[in-house]
Parts: structure tokens; sequence; C-alpha cells
């Protein structure tokens, strides 16, 4: 059987909001298989929740890790090449894939690897740049996309914070498919104490980020924390490998608060995800796991701003923010230090911004 290979290998935030090109993949391919070629650990999430069907993983820095890939894809026929990850470590990795057409974003060496290309359309939010590819062979989409330009405003927040909905033909929910692994969440509580989830009492506090700047002070997470804890929700604060240090000072300091951060997998923290009232984080992976998992979600966003193009793609997604820093942006994603060593972006966000949010969102 054919197969299609979308190439993702960029952080767990920026592959999920490849998910509407994997589901675009599907409904143009009803019955041809899709391949995803990703980051090492990432893969299991988006097999078991059926967007693809087979996955070759790799690990940055590790040469067997791209050269066992590359003899697993060898084994099928591959048919269309999507590849939105645009490094050079990445052309060079397409260049060796054999298939009928590769598509890539238009750069100066596009043509070592790629068969077509397509200019990147900066002005679109990231899923719908991801999705673009895709008009190569789909020129209904290309017409939905010049709509979406023309129409919406998808930067642009109400009075409370709130974003646009995504259009449903891009919609990256995955709720339906999370949801079914019940066996999974059983698992889960046998080992925490999920009974706040359970009771439809649960928020989620993740205060982590790959990028130091990226994060809100650990004090606004605190406060933000007590004050839910003390108004009858149970708090869980959660992170990734590496963040359980921070995730620990934070429920250490929120009386009755659970931690479970660093011992889920993507898809049992996405079980946790989904049946939780509200997440509250920062610009990072966690909030597009919210946005995948359709719950409100609440997300900071300091050093970056939305007309990057990353924001969280919901219909329920809100925005906390300094406005009118002429610090700001300072980069695409941050950096481990403020460039001005003020951090003012974080440090003068005060709790009662998030906490106002998030008590609109909880009486919703």
């Amino acid at each position: 059987m054919p197969l299609n290979l979308v190439v993702q290998t960029a952080f767990l935030g920026d592959l999920f909001l490849a998910i509407p090109l994997l589901k675009r993949c599907r409904q143009i391919w009803p019955d041809q298989e899709l391949g995803l070629v990703c980051r090492k650990g990432f893969g299991d999430f988006f097999l078991k929740t059926k967007l693809v069907d087979h996955v070759f993983e790799i690990k940055k820095g590790d040469a067997d890790s791209y050269n066992q890939a590359l003899a697993g894809i060898a084994n099928h026929e591959v048919n269309f090449l999507f590849s939105p990850h645009e490094s050079m470590r990445t052309i060079f990795f397409c260049r060796k894939i054999k298939a009928k057409k590769k598509i890539g974003f238009k750069k100066m060496w596009s043509f070592l690897a790629f068969s077509e290309t397509v200019k990147k359309p900066m002005v679109l939010p990231d899923p719908l740049r991801q999705m673009s590819l895709l008009t190569v062979v789909d020129p209904q989409l290309s017409d939905k996309l010049e709509s979406y330009k023309i129409e919406e405003n998808p930067y642009v927040t109400d009075s409370r914070g709130k974003l646009s909905a995504p259009p449903e033909w891009a919609s990256m929910s995955v709720r339906t498919e999370i949801l079914r692994h019940t066996d999974i969440y059983q698992g889960l509580e046998q080992r925490y104490d999920l009974r706040g989830l359970n009771d439809e009492r649960g928020v989620l506090m993740f205060p982590g980020s790959v990028w130091a700047t990226k994060r809100w002070t650990k004090e606004g997470f605190i406060e933000t924390g007590k004050t839910l804890q003390s108004q009858g929700y149970q708090v869980y604060v959660m992170g990734g490998p590496g963040e359980e240090v921070l995730a620990e000072e934070v429920h250490n300091a929120i009386p009755g608060s659970i931690c479970i951060a660093g011992k889920t997998s993507i898809l049992e923290s996405t079980q946790i995800i989904a049946r939780a009232r509200l997440l509250v984080g920062n610009d990072s992976a966690a909030s597009h796991m919210a946005a995948a998992c359709e719950t409100p979600l609440i997300s900071v966003f300091g050093p970056t701003v939305l007309r990057f193009g990353f924001r969280p793609w919901s219909a329920s997604t809100y925005i906390a923010q300094k406005e009118n820093l002429p610090c700001r942006p300072c980069g695409k994603h941050g950096h481990q230090v403020c460039p001005i060593k003020t951090h003012v972006c974080m440090h003068h966000l005060p709790a009662e911004q998030v906490v106002q949010k998030a008590e609109f969102i909880l009486r919703s």
C-alpha cells in the first residue's frame, strides 16, 4: 500500500501544530497509509490516536537513528513526502528518501531535496502554514486559506483575552481518540489520586518551558494555584522531563495540590488534560496539548507574541500577557536569559490577571 510521509522533527509543540496537516492528509488519501518522522519519544501518541499508521523516530545528533529511520522508510513505497520542517539536516534527510513527489517550503536550498516547493504563508497561524504544503495537491485548500487570510483575525483577543476559534476544516482536536483509551486512564487512577478530575474539579498547572524566559514566574503560578485550590478546585502540577524540580517547588507551595510532573507519557498526560476543567501554562507544548484535547486553557505569553503564529489552536484559548512593552518580542523562541536582564514581560504580569480569567472560564 502506498505511504504518504510527513517529516516534522521540531519540538513537541510544533509537532502538535502539525495535526491539522496530518488530518487533512487522511481526508485526501483515505485509502493510503500515512507515516510520520518525528523526534524520539513523540511517535506513540500519534500512533495511538490513529493520526498516522507508521512512525519513524530520530534523535537529534544521533546519525544511527537517522539511518534506522531511512531503512524503515525504504520498506515502503512513498507516494508524497511533505516536510514542514526546514533545517538543513532535514533537507539532507529528505534527499535520501525515494518518493514520487517531495514537497517543502521554498528556500534557496530546497532544490537539494524537493521536487516542488510552496512559499510559506507567514501571515497565517502555524497550523495553516504547515497545511499549506498540501495546496500542491489540494486546490480547495488553497481557496480556504485565501479566504481565511481575508476574513479572520487569528491574533486578536477579546476583552477577556480569548482568541477566535480555528475553522472546522483545520481542527487539531483529537479529543475523541484520546478519551477512547479508557484503559490508560484507569491505569493512571491506580497510580495517582485523580478524584479531582473525576469530580470535574481538576485544574492543571504547567509552570515549565524549554526556554527559561518563556516561563511565567513561580510566584504567579503559586498564587493562582492557591486561589483556585481555596475555591474548591483540585490543582495538579504537571510538566515534562527536566521540569520536575520546578513543578515540585510550585506544588509544595500550594497546600492540597498534587504533583504528577515528569511521571507520565504524552498520551497519559493528554488523558489527564482532556478531563481537566482548565489548564494554565506558558507558550509551550502543554498549551498545544490542551488545544488538541479541547480543554479550556490560559496561555501566558512573555518574550514571544501571537503574530509569530504559534498560538494555541483551539476555540477555548485565553491569552495572558503584558501589553505595550517596547522589548517584546525579543526572539522567535525566547531565550535562556532575558536579553536586557529584566524579564519584565513575566515579572510584571500579575497573578490577578490569570486568576480573573480562570474564574471566568470555570464559571462558564
